[in-house]
């Protein structure tokens, strides 16, 4: 059958190839479970099933490494300076919130509030080295902390005023899907409309493999699937313009609905590597074709309903 006689979807299920639930909900990893009763499933973060999978989280790979230096009062048991590129502590901690680690761990909480009271810069972030604020870095700090619960703390409140004060950081599709993830808690709606507005503009003008090397997790780049997932979760509607991008994210799934890395994990961050293909980055992918399928009449590649329990 030629492409072109492909019948669009009419649910967002039908651009899947298959149905990957049942494997993404690994009660082996229960940093991964409970974000997919969250995120897919649409259980509420309180429900006894999600609370019970997000109590191991943290003793479960890679967070468990992730975390293995952190003390209990927030202290990192290591000289490395905390911004060194995705080795130092605050990278460890960005990529451990990624992984699914548990928002309620007090180590967690230790170890935000000391990195609030302690980071420097004037503003945004400051890189090691650098004279000026860092949007790519202070956007991945800001999205870690409002996960964390601290949106209210003075030195978030000041990234965002800061974000507010400058320019041309919406470029930026890295800080744009940082920004956008910050924001999905209400925090300063004009910075989410930039946000979007940027990744509009970037997702349109993208050709070839722009987006398409996916990876897990996302520091200091970003991919199709974490922006299209960021849109959906922050209820953003279909653009035309978007269409390359999604038949492009939808035609790397293997023929059972899943994706793989393509974007290794960075060697710096010392962590055991995650398997092929990526349930993370499934998980992000299939969010983002639930979402935009129908609107953006992709092909439909399910043969049948997916069943369930």
């Amino acid at each position: 059958m030629k492409p072109a006689q492909i019948p669009a979807c009419a649910q967002g299920w039908e651009a899947l190839r298959g149905d990957s639930l049942g494997w993404l909900l690994d009660p082996e990893r229960p940093n991964l479970h409970w974000r997919v009763l969250v995120e897919l499933v649409g259980r509420p973060p309180d429900s006894p099933a999600a609370r019970r999978a997000r109590s191991g989280a943290n003793a479960a790979e890679p967070v468990a490494s992730l975390l293995a230096e952190l003390h209990p009062d927030g202290r990192w048991a290591t000289a490395t300076p905390l911004w060194k590129p995705c080795a130092g502590p605050g990278w460890r901690l960005i990529a451990a919130v990624q992984w699914g680690a548990d928002p309620e761990d007090p180590r967690l909480h230790a170890a935000s509030k000391r990195l609030l009271e302690t980071a420097p810069g004037d503003g945004g972030l400051v890189r090691p080295r650098a004279a000026h604020p860092d949007p790519r870095l202070t956007g991945r700090a800001l999205e870690t902390m409002v996960a964390l619960g601290w949106e209210k703390h003075p030195r978030v409140q000041e990234w965002l005023a800061w974000f507010e004060a400058t320019e041309g950081w919406e470029d930026d599709p890295a800080t744009a899907a940082a920004v956008l993830a910050a924001g999905r808690g209400g925090l300063r709606p004009v910075l989410a409309q930039k946000a979007v507005e940027g990744l509009g503009r970037r997702l349109a003008e993208s050709r070839g493999n722009h987006f398409t090397a996916l990876g897990h997790p996302n520091l200091l780049r970003t991919d199709a699937a974490e922006i299209f997932a960021g849109l959906a979760a922050a209820g953003i509607g279909f653009r035309s313009g978007w269409r390359r991008s999604l038949v492009q994210l939808q035609q790397g799934q293997d023929r059972t609905g899943r994706w793989s890395r393509r974007s290794p994990v960075p060697r710096s961050l010392a962590v055991p590597e995650p398997d092929r293909p990526s349930k993370w980055i499934t998980l992000k992918a299939t969010k983002a074709l639930l979402a935009y399928a129908v609107e953006a009449e992709l092909p439909r590649l399910f043969p049948y309903p997916p069943k369930r329990p």
